[in-house]
C-alpha cells in the first residue's frame, strides 16, 4: 500500500468535520453527530480503495520496468503494435480541383433521391369527426 493509516485518518475526519458543519445546521446534536460518524467511516473506506487502486497502479508500473529491462523470450510476442496506413495523397486528391471530364463523370453517377410522395387524406365530414372526438373524450 502507498503511504500509512494516517491518510486514511486525515480523509475521514475531513469527511466528518464537512458532514458535521452541514449537517449541525438543521438537526439535532445527536442526528449530526451520528451523520458525521458514517461520514467518518465512508470516507475513510473511500480512502483504503483509493490507496489500493494507487499500490496496484504502481506495482504495475514496476512490474512493467522491471520486465522491460530485461528480455524474456516468453514475452516475444505478446505486444502488438498496430500503425494506421498513410492517408495523405488520398486526402490530397480530394482536395485537388478536378478537371472537366471527372466532373462530368460524377454528375452523370448522381442520382437524386426520390422519395415517395406524401398521400392527401381525402376530406372528412365534420359530423364524422365531432362524433369521433365525442367518442374518445367520454370516459
Amino acid at each position: 500500500m502507498t503511504g500509512n493509516i494516517r491518510w486514511n485518518f486525515g480523509f475521514a475526519i475531513v469527511g466528518f468535520v464537512i458532514t458535521f458543519l452541514l449537517s449541525i445546521q438543521h438537526n439535532l446534536l445527536t442526528t449530526s453527530l451520528l451523520r458525521s460518524l458514517y461520514a467518518f467511516v465512508i470516507w475513510f473506506v473511500i480512502a483504503y480503495v483509493i490507496r489500493f487502486i494507487l499500490a496496484q497502479l504502481l506495482a504495475s508500473k514496476q512490474s512493467e520496468e522491471l520486465s522491460s529491462s530485461v528480455p524474456d523470450e516468453a514475452a516475444l510476442g505478446k505486444q502488438l503494435d498496430l500503425v494506421v496506413p498513410d492517408e495523405t495523397e488520398e486526402l490530397h486528391n480530394l482536395l485537388k480541383p478536378k478537371s472537366g471530364k471527372e466532373e462530368a463523370a460524377a454528375a452523370s453517377e448522381f442520382k437524386p433521391l426520390n422519395p415517395p410522395k406524401l398521400v392527401k387524406v381525402t376530406e372528412q365530414d365534420p359530423e364524422q369527426m365531432a362524433k369521433a372526438i365525442r367518442h374518445l373524450t367520454e370516459d
